[in-house]
């Protein structure tokens, strides 16, 4: 997967959230919407919905992103950004591997995960991923 498309209730704050907390970048920007760029190249586009947009959970489709990151370290240094954001992230352990996980501003789930897939495959699914 190279791209994910978010509808978000107010770009600013979203492009601002996702800059500081995962690094990426404006590519481009058009009225209503950005396309970002992580660090790794991953095309994350913003599309702005409005306040009065809504957003099930739980349904068929998207529920969330997971991110990767390359230590132990950097997932406790994102958890230390995301509490100074207000945030509220829970790190958790399954078959192996570490699990962060936090929300954007507009309340989507976020994941982060040590390590990534590429270094260790996955052998369970991590029940909070789908309970």
């Amino acid at each position: 997967m190279t791209s994910a498309v978010l509808s978000v209730s107010r770009l600013d704050r979203s492009i601002e959230f996702y800059r500081d907390v995962f690094s990426c970048t404006v590519s481009v920007r058009e009225p209503g919407a950005v396309l970002l760029l992580a660090t790794d190249g991953f095309q994350l586009y913003l599309v702005d919905r409005g306040t009065r947009a809504e957003h099930p959970s739980g349904g068929i489709g998207h529920q969330f992103l997971i991110w990767a990151v390359g230590s132990d370290s950097e997932l406790r240094d994102l958890a230390a950004v995301l509490t100074d954001r207000g945030g509220h992230p829970d790190v958790s352990t399954s078959g192996g591997v570490s699990f962060l996980t936090a929300h954007d501003p507009d309340g989507i789930r976020i994941v982060v995960a040590h390590p990534s897939p590429e270094t260790f495959p996955r052998a369970v699914i991590a029940a909070r991923l789908y309970t």
